[in-house]
């Protein structure tokens, strides 16, 4: 298979992937109870900022609900998480997963010096490493697609995006039908990849308190490390309840509007550049031309 049927053939399976089940059917309320136990490494509301735990806040329930019962099953391997759902029921694991999608995730960062080549490859994919774009499973806000089970990468810890790529990457992580499709996409990334799209991911935000984003996703509207970090948790009010005002949400869809328009013409830069230096190169030589002709007729009204 080609590089660019690979690619293809990625977005195919993330466009046809949505489940025909219904979403989680849980209580969240209970969910909330039961939550306790999750804390200490989940941080409160699912808001952890850590390289080893993910954030659950905002997670789509049917993901959360998938994984609790594949690290109760064994198919996903990990040794806390593996003790921690053995006496997790099914209504349990329901629970918490709708709890958690339920919460408001606090806005992480992104490196500005690392995520514009991150934004290339989550919008665009890399065709001749055949890498595809990661928005088709993920969506263009990183918001994921509870249905299908592709989980939300908006606002995630970036070490710990970085650490699950490589266990994509190395096969670490496999095992179960998602984990197959990441199997394949992750194992043409570089390093300077992980940490580009890392960093990128975590700065994406959607523009509203709303934690589904209305609709309108702000792309890297957190930049510049733990300060810009603090300045995004200031703008949503630090907590679960706030809300963005009508200037911040249409402030933050413009900034969406003009990200998704710089990422696509930087994704197609390539031949476009090329062209453009061709152009730019004939135009300088015409300019070079002109002046040498005008520079000449000068010396010959000088002599005349």
């Amino acid at each position: 298979m080609t590089k660019r049927l690979f690619v293809l053939f990625g977005l195919m399976i993330c466009a046809g992937a949505v489940a025909a089940e219904p979403l989680v059917d849980g209580d969240v309320e209970a969910g909330k109870t039961r939550s306790a136990q999750c804390a200490a490494c989940h941080g409160p509301q699912g808001n952890m900022e850590s390289a080893q735990f993910p954030k659950l806040a905002g997670q789509g329930a049917p993901y959360i609900y998938e994984q609790l019962k594949l690290f109760k099953s064994g198919e996903r391997q990990n040794a806390i998480m593996a003790g921690q759902a053995a006496g997790l029921s099914d209504e349990d694991m329901k629970n918490l997963a709708v709890y958690y999608a339920a919460q408001q995730t606090r806005p992480g960062a992104a490196d500005v010096s690392t995520a514009p080549a991150g934004a290339i490859l989550y919008h665009a994919g890399d065709a001749e490493n055949g890498v595809p774009a990661c928005s088709g499973c993920h969506g263009p806000s990183g918001l994921g697609n509870e249905a299908a089970k592709f989980p939300r990468l908006s606002g995630q810890s970036p070490q710990y995006i970085a650490t699950q790529l490589k266990a994509y990457r190395s096969g670490d992580r496999s095992g179960y039908r998602n984990a197959t499709i990441m199997n394949g996409v992750a194992e043409n990334l570089s390093d300077d990849d992980i940490q580009a799209l890392a960093s990128y991911v975590a700065g994406l935000g959607p523009a509203t308190g709303d934690k589904k984003g209305g609709g309108h996703g702000a792309l890297m509207q957190h930049a510049g490390g733990p300060a810009g970090a603090a300045a995004g948790q200031a703008m949503t009010g630090g907590d679960a309840e706030s809300e963005a005002s009508p200037e911040d949400v249409e402030a933050s869809e413009q900034q969406s509007q003009d990200a998704d328009a710089a990422a696509k013409q930087e994704a197609g830069a390539a031949a476009g550049d090329e062209a453009a230096s061709t152009d730019d190169g004939a135009d300088d030589k015409e300019a070079d031309a002109g002046e040498d002709d005008g520079a000449a007729s000068e010396a010959n009204d000088n002599a005349q």
